[in-house]
């Protein structure tokens, strides 16, 4: 069967507060002519439609599933790609009746966490994982745990790459502590700032720089500043991408605890650009973060651990790291795990080398 000339994706996921689902897009982009997105929260500059996927009023789930299905209708796409097993990915399963190939990708606190809150939501989470053709996640615990709520599914494991794009005149390496993760309370930014104050005390020349923002901004703005040493911390906002990545470039040290998560793309980003990464002890971290030879698993005393990532051999964790995201974690690598996945989806030849070859 040879492709079409024109293929659309209708891509349906959160956009608050993260590029992830706009990352996406720009990923997988080359395979679709045209490509939709719809989410709770309006997008400028792309091609998007608002709709409500709140769960708070039962009568109105009625309401944004018949909304849903006359995007469906109207926008007619070869295949719908939805982001999290959570209402997104439940409101979607309600309003596509399997009428269109169903992509589901699980992000991570969607099949860890949400399953554990409730019998409704773990059920909710087991009916859209069982009525989407194809499932993807980002770590192999999350594979594993898909596969304990909806036995028999297979499940691709893929990230959604980064840009390996280190810089042609190297950035000397600074003094830096660089944490980017959202200010929620999933990202445990507080104790990133409490179990620092030690270190940063006894080592004056350091600094910490918080990127991103959230709904604990402010908060953590005057944790920090009860708690750290005046001029020891930057509070720098949600940045560009290159600001980011000359952040990564710039930085010794790269913090991420979260109390749960997949494979962080920031964390590969950080590997990618030589930082020494220190993260929290969970099984998809430690797909990536063998603790003492390419980075450091995080006990309760973040000080002594940034001591002790210090006390690696940078240059040596920085040339392992970028042969591990060279292998796994590019862009281009990832982009054709899912061009692959779309392939059999709709039983096409995995063939499509001008588009594939796309970085």
């Amino acid at each position: 069967m040879q492709r079409k000339a024109s293929k659309k994706l209708l891509l349906i996921g959160s956009s608050k507060g993260n590029a992830h689902l706009l990352n996406f897009k720009a990923l997988i982009a080359p395979y679709f002519d045209e490509i939709l997105i719809v989410s709770g929260h309006q997008i400028e500059g792309h091609q998007a439609i608002q709709l409500d996927f709140s769960l708070k009023h039962p009568l109105r789930i009625f309401k944004n599933v018949a909304a849903l299905r006359r995007v469906i209708f109207d926008f007619n796409p070869d295949v719908i790609h939805v982001h999290q097993a959570n209402s997104y990915g439940f409101i979607t399963t309600l309003a596509n009746r399997q009428a269109k190939p169903l992509v589901l990708t699980a992000w991570g606190s969607d099949v860890l966490l949400l399953p554990k809150k409730n019998w409704f939501y773990k059920s909710m989470v087991r009916f859209v994982l069982k009525r989407a053709q194809k499932i993807t996640a980002d770590a192999q615990l999350m594979a594993e745990a898909i596969m304990e709520l909806a036995p028999k599914r297979a499940v691709l494991v893929a990230n959604f790459g980064v840009d390996f794009m280190i810089p042609t005149v190297p950035i000397e390496k600074q003094q830096l502590i660089y944490s980017n993760r959202m200010h929620e309370p999933l990202y445990r930014i507080n104790e990133v700032i409490l179990q620092s104050a030690d270190f940063l005390k006894a080592n004056p020349s350091w600094k910490l720089i918080l990127a991103a923002n959230g709904s604990q901004t402010e908060a953590l703005k005057q944790l920090a500043a009860e708690h750290l040493p005046v001029g020891s911390f930057e509070f720098v906002g949600f940045l560009k991408p290159e600001d980011n990545r000359n952040y990564y470039a710039k930085a010794k040290v790269y913090i991420s605890i979260p109390v749960s998560d997949g494979t962080a793309i920031s964390l590969l980003e950080a590997m990618a650009f030589g930082c020494i990464p220190l993260v929290s002890d969970l099984p998809a971290n430690k797909e990536w973060i063998h603790s003492g030879t390419n980075g450091i698993i995080c006990s309760s005393n973040l000080s002594a651990d940034i001591e002790k990532g210090l006390q690696l051999d940078a240059e040596l964790v920085a040339n392992a790291n970028r042969k591990l995201i060279e292998a796994n974690a590019t862009k281009a690598v990832n982009r054709e795990r899912f061009f692959k996945l779309y392939d059999q989806l709709l039983d096409l030849p995995a063939s499509r080398k001008n588009k594939a070859s796309l970085s």
